[in-house]
């Protein structure tokens, strides 16, 4: 052996005795991998179903045809023709705009009087029947007052939410895929819902002042049916007494007249 092959060699046998041998030995777990099988199985079949449920949903809208024939004309919102009234036009256009401080409702009011000096010369049970009965006109003021308002305002958020819905009407039947996928059906959905909760609120609105109305006309109506008892318990209880002091009274006057 040469002398530059003992070297050669003598290189080799330093390198291995610096760098230690690795084996590269596969280790494979049987049960983590069925179970990475199992799944990759079960993915493939909802990959299959969303497949065929997608083709199943596209023969179908290609099966409806057009939809343009399903757009609906919106509901125009009735107004008061306030120019035609004389008398009541200041009213009128409160009830087609609002009238959030009563002057159009008061313009075609009859005013009412304030009590003053003559309501505190009462008897107490007096001015407690006059306290009420006024207090009925008040309460009726301040309903009507505020109903006039709200449908005056829910007149213009009308508008609103019909062209809120024809916004949603254009995006439901609108030919475009992108329209029609998965996340755009869903915020369509969202938004149909949310106009529904916002017509609630509305109309519970108009419900609230039209059963503010009833109680209102009930108060009336009970405190004409109260003051008509309490005249009859008073005639019957002061009838005899009052026929009687009618008698005497006209009896001494009688007795009492002289010829001019």
């Amino acid at each position: 052996m040469s002398s530059r092959t003992t070297a050669v060699v003598a290189l080799v046998l330093a390198a291995s005795a610096v760098v230690p041998a690795r084996a590269q030995i596969p280790v494979t777990d049987i049960a983590h991998l069925t179970q990475a099988v199992l799944i990759a199985q079960s993915a493939q079949r909802h990959l299959d179903e969303l497949r065929a449920q997608y083709r199943t949903i596209m023969r179908m809208s290609q099966g409806l045809g057009a939809m343009e024939h399903y757009r609906m004309p919106p509901v125009r919102v009735a107004r008061h023709d306030a120019g035609r009234w004389s008398y009541a036009e200041s009213w009128l256009r409160g009830l087609n705009a609002g009238d959030p401080s009563g002057a159009g409702y008061y313009a075609s009011a009859l005013p009412l009087e304030r009590p003053g000096v003559p309501a505190r010369g009462l008897s107490a049970a007096a001015r407690q029947m006059f306290e009420r009965q006024y207090a009925t006109i008040e309460i009726s003021d301040s309903v009507a007052l505020m109903a006039g308002h709200q449908v005056g305002a829910l007149r213009g958020y009308q508008d609103q939410l019909q062209g809120a819905v024809r916004e949603l009407e254009s995006d439901v039947l609108n030919g475009l895929l992108r329209y029609h996928e998965m996340t755009a059906i869903l915020d369509k959905i969202a938004g149909g819902e949310l106009l529904a909760r916002r017509q609630d609120m509305a109309t519970n609105q108009l419900l609230s002042h039209a059963l503010e109305q009833l109680l209102a006309r009930g108060k009336r109506q009970r405190d004409t049916e109260a003051a008509t008892m309490n005249m009859q318990l008073v005639t019957w209880r002061d009838g005899r007494a009052a026929n009687d002091a009618l008698v005497a009274g006209t009896g001494d006057a009688l007795r009492t007249w002289r010829q001019p």
